[in-house]
């Protein structure tokens, strides 16, 4: 059997007998090559956990005395690369905060078959993805990331004011990556029931309610792990340039007459790729804290566009997405880049050419990828007010 091949395993811990059995008969149905062990305690699944790798574990909220939160926070510390997953019929915001916790995503009970079988795919992306061990290992601890003081208050103060706007507040979430993120994979979760997912910080806000945003961002900002581990100055550095390469891309993409799902994309992409610097620099003591190009994860690929892609992908986003977040610096390892990924890596080259210093050697732009695609009079305009960009 090759590693492609081999079985992944799941844990389900389910209280119900017949409940645990209309599981189980789905599962074989929808997931035959997954090995499922059916569990009723806690205390079972954590010497499972302890024994043998777990890629998924799917928990009820099980009683006070072993709580199915508490055998998440176990999952977390002796089992980091297993993907967590809260069961629950409850529809309260309390159970929705669960997933800026000790829970990667909430499944509402009952659930439909689509929505079991886009869990089990996410998990198979991220277990077959191009992540090592170690890497998975590390992101596996992660809960939170940290927001910013400022921009924090002042988005407190649009949601908490009846007469802003829903745009004004989506502005301000398009400078707080980590927290918009949060919100997006709420906003799309199956568990709050929409057939469509969006990219629109504007229709997130519609979506979830001022409330719960409020509700979402204060839960984000109470349980940082983060907090006061990176630098101010740096922290806000590293907003300021994923908003800035986010709205060059979004230009970019708009010049291709490709739609707006395309400008969408992109500008979400150009805001995610924050999420990796943040987590590599919260390691590091403020003396030591610096931004970074190394790849010491995996060859080729530096480790904040892979930590960036990997959070992507574990919190619902489009692969398309992610793989543009992944590669925007090294698109020479892809074979056959697609537009969003181009327009990603030539946007990255951009703001990189327009912040250089005069000793400072400039990285080297995919050549082949660049010559792939029919770019419009708009976009070769823009590439020659860069100075000759693309022609150095």
């Amino acid at each position: 059997m090759t590693e492609q091949q081999k079985l992944l395993r799941a844990i389900i811990v389910e209280q119900d007998p017949a409940y645990q059995a209309a599981v189980r008969r789905l599962l074989q149905r929808l997931v035959p090559h997954w090995q499922c062990s059916y569990l009723s305690d806690a205390v079972s699944a954590r010497e499972l956990l302890t024994s043998e790798p777990i890629d998924l574990l799917l928990t009820e909220r099980l009683g006070p005395s072993d709580s199915g939160e508490t055998l998440l926070e176990f999952s977390c510390e002796q089992s980091p690369m297993t993907i967590r997953v809260l069961m629950s019929a409850d529809n309260s915001d309390a159970m929705l905060l669960a997933t800026t916790h000790c829970a990667h995503l909430v499944l509402g009970k009952p659930f439909t078959e689509q929505q079991v079988i886009e869990v089990f795919k996410r998990v198979e992306l991220l277990s077959r993805g191009p992540f090592t061990i170690h890497s998975r290992y590390q992101l596996g601890r992660i809960n939170t990331l940290p927001i910013q003081r400022t921009n924090y208050q002042t988005l407190m103060k649009l949601l908490s004011d009846d007469d802003s706007s829903n745009i004004a507040v989506a502005s301000s979430l398009a400078r707080e990556a980590p927290l918009a993120a949060k919100l997006i994979q709420i906003a799309n979760s199956a568990y709050l029931g929409f057939s469509r997912q969006t990219l629109d910080l504007g229709e997130v806000v519609t979506r979830l309610g001022r409330s719960m945003v409020k509700t979402v961002a204060f839960a984000v900002q109470l349980h940082s792990q983060y907090e006061g581990k990176i630098r101010p100055d740096l922290h806000q550095r590293l907003l300021d340039d994923s908003f800035e390469l986010a709205t060059m891309a979004s230009q970019l993409a708009k010049t291709q007459q490709s739609g707006v799902v395309l400008a969408e994309q992109a500008f979400m992409a150009g805001l995610m790729q924050v999420l990796g610097p943040l987590v590599l620099l919260s390691a590091m003591p403020h003396s030591q804290q610096h931004l970074t190009e190394e790849d010491m994860f995996q060859e080729g690929i530096p480790d904040h566009c892979l930590i960036s892609a990997y959070m992507m992908l574990l919190w619902g986003f489009d692969t398309q997405v992610c793989d543009a977040v992944m590669y925007r610096l090294s698109l020479n390892e892809v074979p056959q880049p697609t537009l969003l990924e181009t327009i990603m890596h030539l946007s990255s080259y951009v703001v990189v050419f327009r912040r250089r210093r005069q000793d400072q050697d400039l990285p080297v732009p995919c050549w082949t990828a660049l010559q792939q695609f029919q770019l419009t009079d708009t976009f070769c305009h823009l590439q020659q007010s860069e100075s000759g960009v693309l022609n150095e």
